[in-house]
């Protein structure tokens, strides 16, 4: 008998053990996904992780079902990369599993329902049925087999479950637990010619449609739209809307055997459009630099590039893809956010055409599902641009990973579990894959830059903009002095105000960059100084004026203003530290005449309205473009002459030694965005605190000089890049229960690992969606073992849930935190 190790797409910590069937024995390989029964006989799609005979012991295993794919399967260095994620941050196989896999990849169970056989052996008279029980009953003769979410919606109505109970009870309907497969091809109904026709034979063919006027029209536009635009088919649906609107036209002339309407499966990807260019020469900084790194190469898989913004780091991308493509290899792209995909599509397809495909969260999941398979078939892409989650895709070649944007934190996963980094899960898909990586940015994370400092990477440097454009002017204005003598318009100084209107007299563009989601971060009484708070989360709730509503950004509840406090009762709420919606109801007020956007998540839900603001604003036709640090990611607007940072004291203000390093990127990022091409361009900084070390650092633009004065304190305490940490989090409804816990849990912790352990300690957010967070924070240092270190957690957390203290409390673990 052979047995299958089988990983469930579930948060549990083991692989299941399944016999597999005769009929399977050569379809069932490691890595190919199958249906398996797993708890109360819900069945799930697993994935293979291992083949044997040895039986285990004391319990009969339950056979594998079915094969979802025949010849599709995880390859084995996939699987592996995949199972050290796991590993590494310390999150169990089947959570892997199930964010790697598109849904309609990983098949679910769900519950349906059926009349069962006999059942009117059982029901001598229906007048015991109830009239809820009758209606169901109809349904249920009707369709046949059904789910509850379908009869709910059929009967519309969401009482239904009393009597389905009931009916189960009676044993006239039962429960089936059945999977189906989600992924179905694309398909399209195409009309074309049946066959090729003569002159003579369409001539006698319009002739004999003289009396059926809709089917004479019909042809005659098809004959002349087909032969102008040299096409032999139309997707039926464009036929309609472009040849004619009468369906029963259409359906007469394929009767007639004229046209026929076929059916074919097309590719949910997107397709290349526009003829390919060559790839632009390289300036002399570029080629020095582009040597440089191919030097580097010989001796090192990894290769740091600091370049500043807008010297063409990109152009080096481009040369380095089309090298590795020579070589018959592949290529992973790496972008921090959707948004950037955009515009960098557009130059890698002006280059390389339909050789690149885009992957990440927010296309469709059958269109990732189509994408997984041509990744896994005999015609993969051989460039994939996408967002962290690109790294889950199967590579078969990989020969250069390259990160853009490499410091940026939205490449860490913070909920829900893997809570991986997509730069360190990239750097260690490219060594698996023995691949070349490239890391880039102008402002490097701090552990790069250490890594490029002792030698571990490679390191070069671009230390000049493109086409030798001057690096921005930095004007910090002081807000509040402005607000002392009573001269700000609105949220913006005098000096912001006037370089705006110079901006927009000439023509050009300006971004404005607030961190901040709403009109108003939160609410505050004028007569208490309570502070509107959401009733599920321990945090303030945004105000939005355009729907006149508060939400919270972290459970997503909604809730009407009220129209005293709360806390007094006599006092009124008054609006506190604007957003991005306040901003632009400021530049209306003060620039009527400007054509305005605003790019946060609350306006930009998917690609395509990310694609049009971002068209719009390149073409001009858009002057003011407002943002979050969305508009501070590598965006290239050639006619941005001006950038405003409304309010940069607000990226400082959190508890977190990374808040420095952060600020300071977000506000070196966002300058770059200014004058990238032709004259130089200007960054005006409102902030209150003066004399802020960051913004005497930013000004002199020296990021070598920032670095040594901020790694002196972080190697002094112990933190990164001179140690690891590993963040404990507890969660629990009861707020006394999880104090209790965490304190005992950091005293079983500290028996053995003593300094190392800080805290327990209340995030900044300690209550999401009413359950309490506590926080535990392990140090370790250089030299210490990672991996017993792991072990020692996971073996202290499950021996103190096992214990009365900590019954009912959840642990999770954030390897390498930001």
């Amino acid at each position: 008998m052979l047995y299958a190790d089988v990983i469930i797409p579930l948060g549990v910590e083991s692989f299941f053990t399944y016999s597999v069937p005769e009929e399977y024995e050569h379809s069932v390989t490691v890595g190919a996904l199958v249906v398996v029964s797993f708890v109360k006989n819900k069945r799930y799609t697993g994935v293979v992780y291992a083949l044997h005979t040895n039986p285990p012991v004391g319990f009969e295993t339950k056979p594998i079902e079915r094969v979802i794919e025949e010849g599709f399967a995880l390859s084995g260095s996939h699987l592996k990369f995949l199972l050290w994620l796991s590993e590494y941050y310390m999150t169990p196989p089947g959570e892997v599993m199930r964010a790697a896999l598109p849904v309609s990849m990983r098949l679910e169970s769900y519950t349906s329902l059926s009349l069962v056989n006999g059942w009117e052996e059982r029901l001598v008279d229906e007048s015991e049925l109830s009239r809820e029980e009758k209606e169901i009953m109809g349904v249920f003769r009707e369709r046949g087999e059904i789910c509850m979410a379908e009869v709910e919606k059929l009967l519309r109505r969401k009482d239904v479950y009393v009597a389905v109970r009931a009916l189960l009870e009676k044993e006239i309907i039962g429960i089936k637990e059945s999977v189906d497969d989600l992924f179905k091809p694309k398909i399209e109904r195409l009309v074309r010619w049946k066959r090729k026709f003569t002159s003579e034979e369409l001539d006698g063919i319009l002739d004999s449609l003289k009396r059926a006027r809709a089917q004479y029209k019909m042809l005659c536009d098809w004959v002349y739209y087909s032969d102008e635009h040299r096409v032999e088919g139309l997707p039926r649906t464009e036929f309609i809307q472009q040849i004619g609107s009468s369906a029963s036209a259409l359906k007469g002339l394929c009767e007639r055997g004229v046209l026929e309407i076929v059916v074919q499966e097309v590719s949910r990807l997107e397709v290349s459009k526009g003829e390919v260019e060559d790839v632009h020469a390289l300036s002399g900084a570029q080629e020095k630099v582009l040597g440089d790194i191919q030097g580097y190469y010989k001796e090192k898989d990894c290769v740091l590039l600091q370049g500043v913004t807008s010297s063409g780091k990109t152009e080096i991308y481009i040369h380095l893809i089309q090298e590795t493509l020579r070589q018959g290899k592949q290529v992973l792209y790496l972008l921090p956010e959707i948004a950037l995909t955009v515009q960098i599509v557009k130059r890698l397809r002006r280059v390389f055409g339909d050789q690149v495909g885009v992957y990440h969260s927010g296309m469709a999941d059958s269109a990732r599902a189509e994408m997984w398979r041509k990744q896994n078939g005999t015609n993969p892409y051989p460039v994939v641009l996408g967002v962290r989650s690109s790294v889950f895709l199967p590579y078969k070649q990989l020969g250069l990973v390259i990160v853009d944007e490499e410091h940026e934190s939205s490449y860490k996963q913070k909920e829900p579990a893997p809570r991986y980094n997509g730069r360190d899960a990239a750097i260690m898909l490219g060594k698996m894959s023995g691949a070349k990586i490239l890391l880039g940015s102008a402002t490097p994370s701090f552990e790069s830059y250490q890594n490029a400092l002792s030698g571990k990477y490679g390191f070069v440097q671009l230390t000049t903009r493109y086409g030798e454009v001057m690096m921005p002017e930095l004007l910090f204005v002081d807000m509040k002095e402005y607000r002392r003598k009573k001269m700000m318009k609105g949220s913006f100084t005098p000096v912001l105000y006037e370089e705006m209107k110079r901006v927009l007299e000439n023509g050009m563009q300006v971004i404005l960059f607030q961190n901040r989601r709403g009109y108003s971060t939160y609410l505050q009484c004028d007569r208490c100084g309570s502070i509107l708070k959401c009733k599920h989360c321990d945090v303030s709730m945004t105000y939005y004026r355009y729907r006149n509503t508060l939400n919270c950004h972290y459970c997503g509840s909604l809730r009407a203003v009220p129209a005293v406090c709360q806390e007094c009762g006599q006092g009124h709420y008054v609006n506190r530290t604007p957003g991005t919606e306040r901003i632009e109801e400021d530049v209306k007020q003060y620039f009527p005449e400007v054509r305005i956007a605003r790019m946060d998540l609350d306006v930009m839900s998917n690609k395509a309205k990310f694609r049009a603001l971002i068209d719009d604003f390149e073409s001009g036709n858009l002057d003011v473009l407002i943002g979050t640090q969305m508009v501070s990611k590598g965006l290239d607007f050639e006619r941005v002459k001006l950038v405003g940072v409304m309010d940069a004291d607000s990226l400082m203000g959190f508890p977190d030694f990374r808040a420095e390093e952060r600020a300071y990127d977000m506000l070196m990022q966002v300058s770059g965005r200014s004058g990238r091409k032709g004259e130089r361009g200007k960054v005006v900084i409102q902030v209150t605190d003066m004399q802020s070390r960051v913004y005497q650092l930013v000004r002199k633009e020296n990021y070598r000089e920032f670095y040594s004065q901020l790694s002196q304190e972080r190697e002094m305490f112990n933190y990164p890049p001179f140690s690891r940490l590993i963040q404990v989090e507890l969660r629990h409804v009861d707020e006394v229960v999880l104090r209790n816990a965490a304190n005992e849990l950091a005293r079983l912790l500290r028996e053995r690992l003593e300094r190392r352990v800080c805290g327990p300690a209340e995030p900044d957010v300690s209550r999401v969606r009413k359950m309490y967070r506590i926080q535990i924070l392990i140090k370790a240092e250089q030299g210490l073992s990672l991996s017993k270190l792991k072990a020692f957690l996971k073996q202290k957390s499950d021996e103190l849930v096992k214990t009365p203290i900590g019954k009912g409390v959840r642990i999770y673990f954030d390897v390498d935190p930001l």
